[in-house]
């Protein structure tokens, strides 16, 4: 800072400058720039000490000169002479004001105060070079990088189009190429490259947004009709986003593709009518209104009544997922609340969310018990990475299945808490044990994560079992996540039977070894978990299917649901009674939440008809029925081509006679039998194909079936079954294949929506705290539109 003498000199010489007349001025601001520069020359890298002249430190008269004399200015370096050297040049041409953020250019006649701000002379000495053609302030490094910059400008821009495509495809943060340790990599690898930096990221992002954004308006223009998934999401900071993400078939293809349509954020109330409002919009903005036919949605009261509705023709499907969540959480009370006993109300609750765990966890611990508690989590090894030997079975996830379980770990609020039953008013006998048994898997869980002696201990054990597997928490909003718990507890029994076989002789109180021995488990609850481990495994394999990045079709879902119902059907001679009423209480709920929604179980059928997978599951008296449907639609279909084409077509009456005698020479050569299959809907027997005949959709049907038939025998169940069989045998198919084009497109979970707010968690999170709404539906919006 200027010292108050110098800037009393400062102002005596400006009042001197306005009264002197104009020959003179110029000379005296000359004067007064160097006088300030030579005040101020070593202001921002020394500490200055003031000292006036030594008579007005003895002056024993009280009164003051009136008559402003120069006062002397003695600078004293009190660390060291040779920092002096160190000071910018450019404060031989400005001076620092009050306000360290700003200085004041010496050289302009206004005295134009220059940003400073964090004491940076970047602007101050762009001002002065460009201004005043300052040109010795120009740094050596600059010109040295500039000479160094030996890429050509085609190459450069290639190099930024791979950067930033690598930033939005990894989720990284917008200045993670510009960091030290990537800098000097490329600069080995590429030399001469500069990355890009964090604001030439934001602006590519924008321009590569509307340019995407443009292209997906011109390949949905010749779609013929479109399904759509839509979902609501709020992070741990309230922030909401909408989702819509649409599949479609191109024209004259069986090509099945997905893509996000829109990411952005929500700040409006989550009412129906706002959301079907907004849906609309950004429907128009895509040119798509009318040409979607099916939304699939969770169960969210708000979600559901914003698409009942919309006054469009728009069939709504119900998240198969959200349902089989709801099934196993109600049937087996997950998640009830049960009231505790006097003795165990003095102990100490836990509700805080930091893994999703609500309130219902009591006793889960007392911090002030564990002094060597931290609050440390010794997970190394994530629980979803398992080796092949494992128990849950699982395969390597892929990058969607691995954001998709970031849900378990995070705070995200959607709508698959709602509905999940927490009233013990109902409570039976055998959901009482599965919730008595849960919380205290819990408690330990808890336990065992925020001490780091029992910590350090259950990782020492891993290592010497050899063990990759770590005790997980579940989470309200994911039913699977109990598994996990349940799988990852089983798998470790053995180190927990240590632990607790050798708590006294851990480093711990003796009221902390009290509080351990409350969450020992009996073999009694040992059993009890590996009977829910058993009835839980396939519900796992299906969530997990219905997960995959491969969206699965309603056909594929149907085929799940319907082996589940058996599974749970089946009763083998050598299963224990708990089993079997398990699976009874699964039974009910899955019945209450499929098949007495009769509206939604119809509409699942029908979809899966067009699914060799579906189809299988389908039993003859269904298949019959969806047949006669498939008539009443290809009627329909047929009409408003017939009327849409009336004009256009010419006179072919001579054409039709032929035709005409053609279908009566078919008809008489028809057996009684194959009038009775037909009427009875037994379409299988196959018939010699005449290629000037015109298919109908009875030899569309009865050529599915036979075609159907042999894929199944050659292809298992999956998320592709659909699109392959297609691909083989749509050219067979005039009518049903228009058909087929509609109902394939049609989502059973609404897993896409998920995967993008998994996705949006990702790139969100601690260290990207500065991302702003817009900037974040950008990244998430371009993820599956960048070129892999």
């Amino acid at each position: 800072m200027v010292s108050k003498s110098s800037r009393k000199v400062i102002k005596d010489r400006r009042n001197k400058d306005n009264s002197n007349n104009a020959a003179n001025d110029k000379e005296n601001r000359h004067t007064l720039s160097s006088r300030i520069i030579a005040s101020s020359e070593y202001d921002s890298n020394v500490e200055l000490l003031d000292v006036d002249e030594v008579v007005h430190q003895h002056n024993n008269s009280n009164t003051r000169t009136t008559v402003a004399e120069p006062r002397t200015k003695v600078l004293f370096d009190k660390a060291n002479e040779k920092k002096l050297s160190r000071s910018s040049e450019v404060w031989k041409y400005a001076v620092r004001g009050h306000n360290s953020n700003y200085a004041t250019c010496c050289l302009c006649d206004d005295h134009t105060r220059i940003s400073t701000n964090n004491g940076s002379t970047s602007t101050l000495r762009r001002h002065l070079i460009l201004k005043h053609n300052k040109h010795e302030l120009v740094l050596p490094t600059a010109k040295r990088r500039r000479a160094q910059s030996s890429i050509d400008r085609i190459r450069k821009q290639q190099l930024h189009n791979l950067s930033i495509g690598c930033i939005i495809r990894d989720s990284r943060t917008f200045n993670d190429l510009t960091k030290p340790g990537i800098r000097r990599l490329l600069q080995e690898v590429v030399p001469g490259y500069d990355p890009p930096n964090r604001y030439t990221v934001i602006h590519r992002l924008k321009r590569l947004h509307a340019f995407h954004h443009k292209k997906l308006i011109e390949d949905l223009r010749n779609v013929v009709n479109i399904s759509i998934t839509i979902d609501l999401w709020s992070n741990k900071q309230m922030r909401s986003f909408l989702v819509i993400t649409g599949h479609y078939f191109p024209a004259d293809s069986y090509d099945l593709r997905s893509t996000i349509l829109n990411f952005s954020t929500f700040d409006k109330q989550h009412t129906s009518a706002e959301i079907s409002r907004t849906l609309e919009v950004k429907l128009k903005e895509l040119n798509i209104l009318q040409k979607f036919t099916h939304v699939t949605c969770d169960g969210g009261r708000n979600v559901v009544s914003a698409i009942d509705n919309m006054n469009f023709n728009v069939k709504r499907v119900w998240c198969v997922a959200h349902r089989l969540h709801l099934t196993i959480t109600n049937s087996l009370g997950f998640w009830k609340m049960k009231k505790e006993d006097n003795e165990d109300n003095t102990m100490n609750e836990e509700t805080d969310s930091i893994h999703d765990i609500d309130g219902q966890e009591k006793d889960l611990i007392d911090i002030d018990e564990f002094e060597d508690s931290h609050d440390m989590d010794m997970d190394i090894i994530n629980d979803s990475e398992l080796e092949d030997n494992q128990p849950m079975d699982a395969t390597d996830l892929n990058d969607d299945e691995e954001l998709l379980s970031d849900i378990m770990d995070e705070e995200i609020i959607d709508n698959w808490t709602e509905d999940v039953n927490e009233s013990c008013a109902d409570i039976i006998m055998d959901q009482e044990m599965i919730v008595c048994l849960l919380k205290k898997c819990r408690g330990l869980i808890s336990k065992v994560k925020r001490s780091t002696t029992l910590a350090l201990f259950f990782d020492n054990e891993r290592k010497k079992l050899n063990i990759k597997r770590s005790l997980s928490y579940d989470v309200k909003s994911r039913w699977n996540s109990t598994f996990t718990m349940i799988d990852s507890l089983l798998v470790l029994r053995e180190i927990i039977e240590r632990l607790f076989n050798y708590k006294n002789y851990l480093l711990l109180k003796p009221k902390q070894r009290e509080n351990l021995a409350r969450y020992e488990l009996t073999n009694d609850e040992w059993n009890l978990l590996s009977d829910l481990h058993f009835v839980l495994k396939p519900f796992f394999h299906a969530t997990t299917v219905m997960s995959g990045s491969q969206y699965p079709s309603i056909g594929l879902a149907l085929y799940l649901i319907t082996r589940l119902k058996h599974f749970l059907q089946r009763h083998e001679a050598k299963q224990n009674l708990i089993i079997k009423r398990l699976k009874q209480l699964l039974l009910a709920k899955l019945l209450f939440y499929f098949e007495h929604d009769y509206e939604q179980m119809q509409l699942l059928k029908m979809h899966a008809y067009f699914d060799p997978a579906g189809f299988s599951a389908l039993s003859d008296p269904e298949k019959r029925l969806i047949e006669q449907n498939i008539k009443i639609l290809a009627a329909n279909e047929t009409l408003e081509t017939t009327e849409a084409a009336a004009t256009a077509l010419p006179n072919t009456t001579t054409a039709m006679k032929m035709s005409n005698k053609v279908n009566r020479h078919e008809k008489s050569s028809r057996t009684a039998m194959d009038m009775f299959n037909e009427s009875i809907g037994e379409l299988t027997q196959e018939t010699t194909c005449d290629p000037n005949k015109k298919s109908t959709i009875i030899d569309d049907i009865r050529s599915y079936r036979t075609y159907a038939a042999q894929f199944n025998l050659k292809h298992k169940p999956d998320a592709s079954s659909s699109t392959v069989f297609w691909k083989i045998y749509g050219k067979h198919f005039s009518i049903l294949g228009k058909l087929a084009n509609k109902m394939l497109n049609v989502p059973a979970t609404s897993v896409p929506s998920e995967s993008c707010f998994s996705v949006s968690n990702f790139i969100g999170r601690k260290e990207r705290t500065r991302l702003t709404g817009e900037n974040l539906s950008s990244s998430v919006f371009l993820k599956d539109k960048i070129d892999t």
